[in-house]
């Protein structure tokens, strides 16, 4: 078995969600410096299975529950998994670990815990020990994990709740499209936010008070009437330099 410090690829990992979280994940993979592929086509994912050899699969059990049962289809192509769900069921739960599931995550789900959760099947089910990189950069913007603050180019660290924290990866991972008010509340609060509150646009503009991203000449968060939000497209989604 491989571990930290050996000549391994980046861990491979295959994600089947629909956006915008999937874009999100795709965002928080990059602590762990893991490579991935997104996709719900069932044949596309049995072909990644057989030829890319994932070394794990996360999987949105709730929109997508037939593929836990392929993840495990065949020993060559075999992969532990991952699955996220929005249910509370302890019998839902019980029948994703009878079906293969490694563990499982809610949504919605811990920055945090997700890395950590990772890191752990890795170690157990690969003997990989994936090193972390707890901070991404979003151009003038750069997210720590560990800390849960946000530095901005010369500016004092600024310490972010969990839901801001959320919010902003939600936001910057899905760069330059909207996410729609109700995306952000099934992603966020499980969908059990009313619509119509206030509870999105609060959240809003707390996170732009602490990017000093001054409404209607936004440098990081646009308001697209009608619809959400956008991040403005940025040109360095990744790792610091």
């Amino acid at each position: 078995m491989a571990h930290a410090g050996s000549p391994l690829t980046r861990p491979r990992v295959v994600v089947v969600m629909d956006d915008p979280l999937a874009k999100v994940l795709e965002l928080v993979l990059q602590h762990g410096q893991y490579e991935s592929r997104v996709t719900t086509d069932p044949a596309e994912f049995v072909g990644l299975l057989r030829n890319w050899a994932p070394h794990i699969v996360l999987v949105d059990l709730d929109l997508h529950p037939a593929f836990l049962g392929h993840s495990q289809t065949g020993s060559d192509s075999a992969a532990p998994t991952l699955v996220f769900t929005r249910r509370r069921e302890t019998s839902l739960k019980l029948r994703a670990f009878e079906q293969g599931a490694d563990d499982i995550l809610r949504i919605p789900f811990l920055l945090s815990e997700i890395v950590a959760r990772l890191y752990a099947v890795m170690r157990r089910t690969q003997g990989i020990e994936v090193p972390l990189v707890p901070r991404l950069r979003l151009d003038s913007v750069e997210i720590d994990l560990i800390e849960e603050r946000l530095h901005i180019d010369e500016q004092e660290p600024i310490s972010l709740t969990l839901t801001e924290s959320t919010l902003l990866y939600l936001l910057a991972a899905n760069a330059g499209s909207v996410v729609e008010r109700e995306d952000i509340i099934t992603s966020i609060w499980d969908g059990v936010v009313d619509i119509e509150s206030n509870a999105v646009d609060s959240h809003i503009r707390d996170l732009r008070v602490k990017l000093g991203d001054t409404w209607p000449s936004s440098k990081f968060i646009e308001t697209i009437p009608g619809k959400g939000y956008r991040w403005r497209h940025v040109s360095n989604l990744g790792r610091p330099n």
